[in-house]
Parts: structure tokens; sequence; C-alpha cells
């Protein structure tokens, strides 16, 4: 999911096409080593179907263009600006959802990592409260030092944040993807993708 809020979240910055997106949410998302073509396309298509993204025509050399509707707009708007909904937090979500709104201009990353923050606070609560017996006490542990381990990392960003407020945003990289997706041709099939100038 969060690679599908994470292109939202390069779209407030303007219209993109997927390999732009797809190089955009690498970079901010640091603790990402890849995100392969396929599942950019496909979450492109997934975020259409559902009224987040629309066409927003195409490059010079013929590569569609996306960009938010007011749905989409909304939706990237919650994802950068609060953590959570969950009792039960994950880790990979929360390092792409941190590290992704504190490089947005204008999202809220301390309201992310507080939310992320009391969202881990509350499993350790639930792991060491409700364990019952030796036997869930011990398969509760692993659990409950990743917790630990996220609030560890969460009170880094959080102080990072709070003594260089804005250090880790950063506007649209200028230089362009050399792949992209070509609009599909007269029979419906995608061409294949081409070397861009």
């Amino acid at each position: 999911m969060s690679v599908q809020y994470g292109f939202l979240a390069v779209l407030t910055q303007g219209p993109a096409y997927g390999s732009q997106l797809q190089n955009e949410f690498l970079m901010r998302a640091a603790n990402r080593r890849q995100l392969n073509a396929g599942q950019v396309y496909s979450t492109l298509d997934r975020m259409s179907e559902q009224g987040l993204i629309e066409s927003a025509g195409e490059t010079e050399d013929g590569l569609p263009l996306y960009r938010l509707t007011d749905a989409g707009e909304r939706a990237a708007t919650t994802w950068l600006t609060a953590g959570p909904v969950e009792a039960r937090p994950d880790w990979d979500e929360m390092q792409d959802q941190v590290l992704v709104a504190a490089s947005i201009d204008g999202a809220d990353p301390v309201a992310v990592v507080a939310d992320y923050r009391a969202a881990f606070a509350e499993r350790i609560r639930e792991l060491t409260h409700d364990a019952d017996s030796r036997a869930v006490l011990a398969a509760n542990r692993a659990a409950e030092l990743g917790a630990r381990a996220a609030i560890e990392w969460l009170d880094e960003v959080s102080a990072a944040l709070a003594t260089h407020p804005g250090a880790l945003v950063q506007p649209r990289c200028p230089e362009r993807p050399r792949r992209g997706r070509r609009p599909a041709d007269t029979d419906g099939h995608a061409n294949a993708p081409q070397t861009a100038p």
C-alpha cells in the first residue's frame, strides 16, 4: 500500500509519468532497494481504477502523464499528515511513510512520527499486558523487540526533524529517467518501453 500512497505523495508536486514516480519514490524511501516496472504500472492502473489519478496528457515523446484527482489529493494529504489507524503498524510501511512525508514540502512528518510512535507503544502494551503465560510471553518477545526498535528509530527521526526542520525536503529530481511505458497501441496492447532522450 505504501507504494500507492508514495506515488500519490510525489504527484502532489505535479504530473509525472511511471518511471518518474518510480525514481522519485525510491529516492525518498531510501529503505527500498528496488521497485519493478510491473509493480509500478499495475499500481498506476489500480490507482486510476480507484479514481485517485487521471490522465494529464503525455510527454513530448509520448509517455503518459498522471495527475491527482480530488480524491487522490485528499488521500495524499491524509497520508502525508497522519500515521496509521491500526494498532499493528508495519515496519516497512512506517519507514516508507515517514521518509516520504519528510521529503515532501507541506507534509507533516512530525505528526506521522508521533502517530506511529503511539501505535507501536500500544502494540508493546498489548504484547506485554495480554500475555497470560510464559509461552505466550516468549512468543510475543520478537514482536515486542521489533516495536521497541521502531520506537527508537522514530525517536531519532523526531530529534532530527526538531533539530533540522525541512532538511529532508526534496524538490522533484530534474533528471529525467531513461525509460517509460508507452501508451497502448490501437489494438489495446502496450508498446514496449523505449529509451527516452
